[in-house]
């Protein structure tokens, strides 16, 4: 072996030690700091350090877990996703975790198609659920984002997949097992008209929910004609888009209520802290982090409304957090509204659905979060 070979040699061992040393200093230092539970800048939950067992070893389902904590409680990590979004941003460019900014200046989350075994998955949960309770009906509205309802705004060479497959799928998979009400066409309809999605946010606006609730309202056959006013509460709204990606959004976003003309009655629990409200509005949390809090005062494991309608309907709403503006809607059609949100709820689903008496069960999700996610089938299935 001549010099120049042992240079090279000794130079790949010194840059592999190297690369171990970082490693490992990355893995202790990820050990050593505390988890944090939620990203205010993402608004979402990160994950948590997965439980080890053998069957999680063996399914893969562990190092699956692990990737996601590490991704997710990664030393400094919100720091070093500014940092990208900036350099990303001087060189010009218009896209940035995930995230475009479009002509206007609005920016717009893209979407990833799941895997076919994700896609079969949620499928054969949902349809096994609705198995297990012939006696209730299911609804089923899944919505789609600004990326698909608004994608002339994109750039021409916006990389993203098309949405109408996943909600084509979805729709197809368990269309004899419950209601689906597809709300593609009406917003179509009202793009230009009506601002369906914030420009800062991933969220849709509470106009856009109210016209998808008219939608359920008549899928659903309720009979209240509750007439509404709405209101600002905020106009200086900048969402989780903004924060994410970096981008200066070139104006705030205004977050409405409506309120109903004859004020109905009813008592708001939050089981997870036992505490009870007489509104579903939380307008401390327009002072906040994030203003759209405003309802619900933002995402919980299960939520239970009591009202004063004289029916036997009882609803329970397996949602993301685009169910939080459209939920008020329901006050005047259902004596009770029990809200489940997947993501940090590890209670017995069967339990509730078998003590609680409900006649309907609603799925509320936005494409983006649902095809993504990995905590509704576990739910579905008991097995959180």
């Amino acid at each position: 072996m001549d010099k120049k070979e042992k240079r090279t040699n000794k130079f790949y061992r010194l840059f592999a030690n190297l690369f171990l040393v970082i490693l490992l200093s990355v893995a202790i230092i990820c050990v050593l700091f505390p988890d944090e539970e939620y990203s205010s800048s993402e608004k979402r939950a990160l994950a948590s350090f997965p439980t080890l067992t053998v069957d999680a070893l063996l399914d893969g389902s562990f190092m699956d877990g692990m990737e996601d904590w590490c991704a997710d409680q990664f030393p400094y990590r919100n720091n070093l996703m500014q940092a990208k979004s900036w350099l990303s941003i001087q060189i010009g460019a218009i896209r940035s975790q995930g995230v475009y900014l479009t002509q206007d200046g609005s920016l717009m989350e893209s979407f990833t198609m799941p895997s076919e075994e994700a896609l079969d998955a949620q499928i054969q949960a949902l349809c096994d659920f609705a198995d297990r309770y012939p006696d209730s009906n299911f609804y089923y509205c899944l919505v789609p984002t600004a990326v698909s309802v608004l994608e002339d705004k994109l750039p021409n060479w916006a990389l993203t997949d098309d949405q109408n497959t996943y909600i084509d799928a979805m729709k197809e998979g368990f269309a004899s097992y419950g209601t689906f009400i597809d709300v593609r066409e009406t917003f179509a309809s009202a793009k230009d008209t009506t601002q369906l999605f914030y420009t800062t946010d991933h969220h849709w606006t509470t106009d856009a929910a109210y016209l998808a609730w008219q939608e359920l309202h008549e899928a659903m056959e309720l009979e209240s004609d509750t007439k509404y006013t709405s209101g600002v509460v905020t106009n200086t709204f900048s969402g989780s888009l903004a924060l994410s990606s970096g981008f200066t959004p070139s104006q705030y976003d205004a977050i409405k209520i409506y309120i109903p003309e004859n004020n109905p009655v009813y008592t708001v629990t939050y089981n997870n802290t036992q505490t009870m409200t007489g509104s579903v509005y939380s307008l401390s949390s327009l002072d906040g982090d994030d203003p759209y809090q405003v309802f619900f005062g933002g995402n919980h494991p299960r939520i239970t409304i009591k009202t004063a309608v004289k029916t036997d309907r009882k609803l329970l709403v397996i949602k993301d957090s685009y169910a939080n503006c459209l939920i008020p809607f329901f006050l005047e059609d259902f004596s009770q509204i029990t809200i489940i949100d997947p993501r940090y709820y590890y209670e017995d689903l069967d339990l509730e659905m078998q003590s609680g008496g409900y006649t309907d069960v609603l799925y509320l999700y936005n494409v983006n979060t649902l095809s993504q996610d990995n905590y509704m089938v576990p739910v579905l299935q008991n097995q959180q």
